[in-house]
C-alpha cells in the first residue's frame, strides 16, 4: 500500500509533519520548528487547500521542533490545536516537555521558548479518542521518548503517525536514542504496541515514512521481542 493520496508528508529539513485532506479540510499533524508557518501554508496550497481550511492542527508533544510553529499556522489558520493534556500545558507557555541530559534540558527551560498557543484554542484529547479525521484517527498514549507523547492510528488507511516514538535512520525504523528519551522502559513497550497494529504506513516525526517495507522494521521488532520476552 503505497502513502494515501490524502496524506502529504512534509519534509521540513529536521522534521516531519503531515497534512490530511477530509471532505470538510484539512489537518496538520505536528508543526515542526518555529519560522515554518510558511512552508508548512505553502505546502497546503500545493495540496489543494487555502490557511482557511486548515481545520485542526495536531501535536503528537511539545518538543519545539514538533510544536514550534503551532501558534503561528494556527494564527494565520484560525485551525483548533488538539493536544494531549500535558502537551497542552506545555503549549500554553512555549516550553518543551523534559527528556534531554541535564546540561542541555537546563538551556531549553531557562533560555528556549516558541510562541505560545492560548488555552482557550487548545482541545484536549486523550488516549482513546477518535478524531474525524482518514475515516477515523485514533489516539494512542506513546509514552517514552517524551512522558506526553501520542501517536494517531488511521485504520482505514493504515497509517501510523509516530510522533518520535518510531524514526527512521538509515532506512531502518529505530527509537529515538536513550540519552534523549525520558523513560526508556516506557518507550520500548510503546514501540511494541505501535508496531503490533501491523501499520502500512508509519509516519515518522524524522527520517522517511517507512511504506509497506517489513525489511525496514524486523531488526526493530527482533530488538523488542528479546528486550520485552514475547513477540511481536
Amino acid at each position: 500500500m503505497p502513502m494515501p493520496s490524502d496524506v502529504l508528508w512534509i519534509d521540513t529539513g529536521s522534521v516531519n509533519c503531515y497534512l490530511c485532506r477530509d471532505a470538510d479540510g484539512y489537518t496538520l499533524i505536528d508543526a515542526a520548528m518555529p519560522g515554518k508557518a510558511d512552508l508548512i501554508l505553502a505546502r497546503l496550497a500545493e495540496f489543494g487547500g487555502q490557511p482557511a481550511d486548515l481545520r485542526r492542527i495536531i501535536i503528537t508533544h511539545a518538543d519545539i521542533d514538533h510544536a514550534g510553529s503551532a501558534a503561528a499556522v494556527q494564527a494565520r489558520s484560525g485551525a483548533t490545536v488538539y493536544a494531549g493534556e500535558a502537551t497542552a500545558r506545555l503549549l500554553t507557555g512555549g516550553r518543551s516537555p523534559r527528556h534531554l541530559p541535564r546540561p542541555a534540558q537546563f538551556i531549553i527551560d531557562h533560555f528556549v521558548r516558541y510562541g505560545r498557543v492560548p488555552a482557550a484554542l487548545i482541545q484536549p484529547v486523550a488516549d482513546g479518542d477518535v478524531l474525524p479525521v482518514l475515516g477515523g484517527l485514533r489516539v494512542l498514549a506513546a509514552p517514552g521518548h517524551t512522558l506526553d507523547q501520542h501517536a494517531l492510528y488511521s485504520p482505514s488507511t493504515g497509517v501510523l503517525f509516530a510522533g518520535d516514538a518510531l524514526n527512521n535512520r538509515g532506512d531502518r525504523l529505530a527509537l529515538t536514542p536513550p540519552r534523549i528519551t525520558a523513560d526508556k522502559a516506557a518507550a520500548e513497550r510503546t514501540a511494541a504496541s505501535l508496531l503490533a497494529l501491523s501499520p502500512a504506513v508509519i509516519a515518522c516525526g524524522h527520517g522517511a515514512p517507512v511504506v509497506d517495507n517489513p525489511a525496514a522494521v524486523t531488526g526493530l521488532i527482533a530488538s523488542l521481542s528479546r528486550s520485552q520476552g514475547v513477540p511481536i
